[in-house]
């Protein structure tokens, strides 16, 4: 060995923390696994010994021996989108606190990045994977996951997929938007939807169904495809939105996101709200509340879905052998009436 550098200590292994406390390696293993089986005086000293001879449980080991790696993966589609930064940081602590870990992707909307992700998760043999979709008609390598034999549970709805789901309910909440909206005499919105590049056409078709049962004109809505889903975006597009000779009195944005651009613009522009156009948006994020203009939005109850998503998807590990159908959950969200209609 060369002068000056420290031969390192070998591991800890679990014989050396039996032999330091007296015990059974099997007892030992049955402790660090936190059985309640053993006292807990017990469990306290074996663990006391396990951290002063600085012992790692060797989990490659275990998850061979038990065909079990105690490992959820979960795919996000913008890691940059704060309703789902709050939704994986939930998603790890309920994961933590049954036990568990948790890797991590980001498609970034792109169905091949979304196909590596989970082709990744599997070679890495996770027991589970939660799906935010990249895309809402691409879905078919998603199904074929699940039919490998790995559960998997989407955290938005994709209709036809026969997948477990857990999602807000967007066209119910698109719903009371506009019915908000309507109920307020406006009768030319405009929506900024960035669902196109996902296929998703949930928002749309919610605020669709409110005109069509106040027995307005389809034309009542005036879509225009956001190409995004950011506030820069809600920026570049009210000059389109404005440039309609009829122009709409009220606008609905996707995407919190969005409607603080377009919020934004019409600051710039002389544009007074909710005087000449009320903005609503969609997420109910941090900044929907703190604006300058406090914003109408739909709460996406991210804390909600992520704890309900996880309880399901665990219970389906606990109950593998009883084959359990795949169910859909949507949960209802509510309208937060703020400044800006």
């Amino acid at each position: 060995m060369e002068k000056g550098l420290v031969k390192p200590k070998p591991k800890t292994k679990l014989k050396d923390v039996a032999k330091a406390t007296g015990f059974s390696e099997n007892t030992v293993s049955l402790a660090l696994r936190g059985s309640p089986r053993l006292p807990e005086s017990t469990r306290d000293l074996i663990l006391r010994a396990a951290e002063e001879l600085n012992y790692f449980p060797n989990h490659i080991a275990r998850s061979l021996a038990n065909n079990a790696t105690r490992t959820i993966g979960l795919v996000l589609t913008d890691i940059m989108n704060p309703t789902l930064t709050l939704a994986a940081r939930t998603i790890e602590r309920e994961l933590t606190k049954a036990g568990y870990g948790m890797m991590f992707a980001a498609s970034d909307t792109s169905v091949e990045s979304e196909k590596r992700a989970l082709l990744r998760f599997q070679s890495y043999q996770v027991d589970g994977i939660l799906v935010y979709p990249a895309h809402h008609r691409k879905f078919d390598h998603i199904v074929a996951v699940a039919e490998a034999g790995t559960p998997v549970l989407l955290l938005a709805e994709l209709r036809g997929s026969g997948l477990d789901t857990v999602a807000i309910d967007d066209m119910a909440g698109a719903y009371k938007v506009a019915c908000h909206l309507l109920g307020l005499g406006h009768r030319r919105i405009a929506m900024l939807d960035g669902g196109f590049m996902s296929g998703n056409d949930d928002k749309r078709r919610g605020i669709r169904q409110a005109i069509r049962q106040a027995g307005l004109p389809a034309n009542t809505l005036i879509v225009h495809n956001a190409k995004g889903t950011s506030a820069t975006q809600g920026y570049r597009m009210m000059p389109a939105v404005m440039a309609d000779p009829n122009k709409p009195t009220a606008l609905v944005a996707s995407t919190d996101a969005l409607a603080t651009g377009a919020l934004r613009w019409c600051g710039e522009n002389g544009i007074s709200v909710p005087g000449q156009m009320a903005i609503a948006g969609y997420d109910n994020t941090e900044v929907s509340e703190f604006s300058v203009l406090p914003l109408t939005t739909v709460n996406y109850a991210a804390d909600e879905i992520s704890r309900i998503g996880v309880a399901r998807i665990l219970h389906r590990l606990e109950n593998k052998e009883a084959r359990l159908p795949a169910e859909t959950q949507l949960i209802e969200p509510e309208l937060i009436v703020r400044a800006t209609t």
